[in-house]
């Protein structure tokens, strides 16, 4: 794991302990200010999810439209942190088909130190020199969930909601085919259409959008900084133990 990753992890462990923590520490409120609390080991859930994606970049246009979608997987495990505010660390990944033609940068050294294509001998070469190329990555995230339906006050019977999201990550690309290993930062935002199907499970389709530096796959195409995905999941969330939020109220 990189030191990116760890630092991920890092975070979201210490944002949960520590807003947890201050929530059972708070001291009780008056009568007419009504609040919710829960324990550390409440509202922790883990998702499994599958969908397609399809990479945005200079030249990938130049694919049909049926080549463009791959396969896209996610897991993630989170925490509500109060019945608006929720945290996650989400892991999506698997493979991206790119496009490369005769122009660009490549920033892979190979033989001789020179950058070179390190692709070519890894494909088939379309006669005007172009190729399609292959992808394989992990995106590892930490991202803030906002839920829509709690802005207004708690719904603790809600079976559905809107939850948008942001956070920032590590997209690691593996080296396959020529494809350089590579790490860089990525923005990650999107937004989630929750169903609750039973207490302990929902169903989510989750839309999100990551975007990254131009040269992630060791190609730097056009005048443009950065390239992005656009992914769809179905997911499956299963809550660990207690979900829910409980009401605190005290008297004068």
């Amino acid at each position: 794991m990189n030191d990116m990753r760890k630092i991920i992890l890092f975070l979201f462990v210490v944002t949960c302990v520590s807003l947890s923590h201050a929530q059972n520490e708070e001291e009780p409120v008056v009568a007419d200010d009504l609040g919710w609390s829960q324990s550390f080991s409440d509202n922790w859930y883990i998702e499994l999810g599958a969908g397609t994606h399809m990479l945005f970049s200079q030249d990938v246009e130049n694919l049909d439209s049926k080549d463009r979608f791959t396969p896209s997987f996610t897991f993630a495990a989170g925490k509500w942190l109060t019945p608006v505010f929720g945290l996650e660390l989400n892991l999506q990944g698997y493979s991206l088909n790119g496009f490369s033609t005769t122009e660009g940068t490549y920033t892979a050294v190979v033989d001789g130190g020179a950058l070179e294509d390190p692709v070519r001998n890894e494909v088939v070469i379309n006669p005007d020199g172009s190729y399609r190329h292959f992808i394989q990555y992990t995106n590892a995230s930490i991202n803030l969930l906002v839920s829509l339906v709690s802005i207004g006050g708690y719904k603790e019977d809600a079976k559905f909601d809107c939850i948008p999201f942001v956070g920032v990550g590590d997209m690691h690309v593996f080296e396959y085919k020529g494809i350089p290993k590579n790490d860089v930062f990525s923005l990650n935002y999107g937004v989630i259409g929750k169903f609750k199907a039973t207490p302990r499970l929902d169903i989510n389709l989750k839309v999100t959008k990551a975007v990254f530096d131009n040269e992630f796959e060791g190609r730097i195409a056009g005048d443009q900084s950065k390239d992005s995905y656009l992914a769809g999941n179905i997911g499956l969330v299963y809550y660990l133990k207690k979900r829910g939020f409980d009401k605190v109220t005290s008297e004068n």
